[in-house]
């Protein structure tokens, strides 16, 4: 076969697979268009984004109560230690933890003394706290969003072990972070000691949507399989960043139509990389450029550009000789939950606690109240900002950043947004200059 007939019979395989690809697109597009306008349709009856915890509080607090009161045995929830005991067996699944003798498994669960916000070691408060009656204890810190404080991990572990005195103790770090990217909070060779010994896991959110899973199946009581329901699709919308749980039914059952829509969708997934990292780089150029025309500087960390680790982030320099900056950060690997503020530019520069109040002051009666830590005088979600929706926050699982990308919108909004800033801080400039240089 000469190299002609190959040439074309390759250019022939391609233009076959790209039609393949057109189609199955074009699949998806009109199945999940068709499905969000039936939605509009009958909203009336399906209520499909009404959501009862959009009404109730759910901050870390309100989401460690629910946990909580599902796991108490005496809960108003009437199903006894059948939770409980379902979530101690998942413990013992752990590979860690698994691998040991003194498991958790045929804990007695009566009388077992739950409790919230238990304070441990002066300021601190373990956000839920178990106690059974041979003196075991379970501590979980449940972390959907905020950051880890200094040694709090570490802090938390000592108190327990402390409490419970020889007894089995435990410590879960409930997050989507991963606990070696914690050095702050807990050092490497101590936590590797804790989990070998079975008194450190990891538990994700994923995995705490499996346990939920399992209770919603087999309560009893109608009222509380759809509290937890609620609770489950709460979590996976609010913190996961998932899709809407039918338009990925919709998808996944184009994907599996043929040989050829898998095939198809395998192709497309290996190039979403790449076409996230060419975006990346015309939002940087698009943003930078708006910026320098408004006098401002970029700041562009390069796992933006590739490898997207937890922390990976990018930022506005406001005046050259500043020392805090205007800084938008991911939570998590991936892309995952974007948080902004005011952020100070290395770990050189050293709180001051009358510039940290005084930006926290001038953000918030601009912003709106949000969180203060020994980096950031004032951060906040990105979808607490009217401009930016919740899909702004996961950028991994949304496709509202990339569109916004390639539409030139979202260097605009930076844009608008440092301006803001700008504004904001207008008559306190030097506040951005302020902190103790070491």
């Amino acid at each position: 076969m000469n190299k002609l007939v190959i040439s074309q019979a390759k250019k022939h395989k391609g233009v076959i697979v790209q039609d393949q690809i057109k189609t199955m697109l074009d699949d998806v597009a009109f199945k999940i268009g068709t499905l969000r306008k039936a939605n509009e349709l009958f909203s009336d009856r399906l209520a499909p984004n009404f959501n009862i915890f959009d009404y109730l509080r759910t901050d870390e607090m309100g989401l460690s109560r629910c946990i909580a009161s599902l796991l108490n045995p005496t809960g108003t929830h009437g199903q006894g230690s059948l939770f409980l005991e379902d979530f101690l067996n998942r413990i013992d699944k752990d590979p860690l933890v698994n691998k040991l003798d003194n498991h958790w498994t045929g804990t007695a669960t009566d009388g077992c003394q739950v409790s919230l916000e238990k304070q441990a070691n002066g300021q601190r408060r373990i956000d839920i706290y178990f106690r059974f009656k041979n003196g075991e204890i379970i501590g979980i810190e449940n972390k959907p969003w905020a950051w880890d404080q200094e040694n709090q991990l570490k802090d938390y572990a000592e108190f327990i072990k402390k409490e419970a005195n020889g007894k089995k103790w435990l410590l879960i770090y409930l997050s989507n972070n991963d606990p070696s990217n914690s050095e702050y909070s807990i050092d490497k060779k101590h936590r590797e000691l804790l989990e070998e010994s079975g008194s450190f896991i990891w538990l994700d959110y994923d995995g705490l949507i499996e346990w939920l899973e399992f209770c919603s199946q087999k309560s009893k009581a109608l009222v509380v399989r759809i509290f937890i329901e609620e609770l489950a699709k709460f979590i996976r919308m609010e913190i996961n960043g998932e899709l809407d749980m039918s338009e990925e039914l919709e998808v996944k059952n184009i994907i599996l139509k043929s040989d050829e829509s898998i095939q198809s969708a395998f192709r497309i997934s290996n190039a979403i990389k790449a076409a996230k990292e060419e975006l990346l780089m015309k939002f940087r150029d698009d943003l930078k450029g708006k910026l320098n025309a408004n006098g401002f500087e970029l700041v562009w960390d390069d796992s933006m550009s590739k490898g997207w680790k937890s922390y990976a982030g990018f930022g506005v320099k406001l005046n050259t000789e500043q020392n805090l900056y205007l800084r938008f950060e991911f939570n998590s690997a991936g892309l995952h939950d974007l948080y902004w503020g005011i952020a100070r530019k290395n770990d050189s520069i050293k709180k001051d606690a009358e510039t940290w109040n005084k930006i926290n002051l001038e953000m918030s009666n601009q912003f709106g109240s949000a969180g203060k830590t020994e980096w950031w005088p004032w951060w906040s979600w990105i979808d607490k900002h009217q401009e930016f929706g919740l899909e702004f926050r996961h950028w991994d699982k949304n496709e509202m950043p990339w569109i916004a990308i390639n539409k030139n919108e979202l260097a605009e909004k930076i844009t608008n947004l440092a301006i803001d800033v700008h504004d904001a801080l207008k008559e306190n400039q030097n506040l951005l200059t302020n902190g103790v240089i070491e």
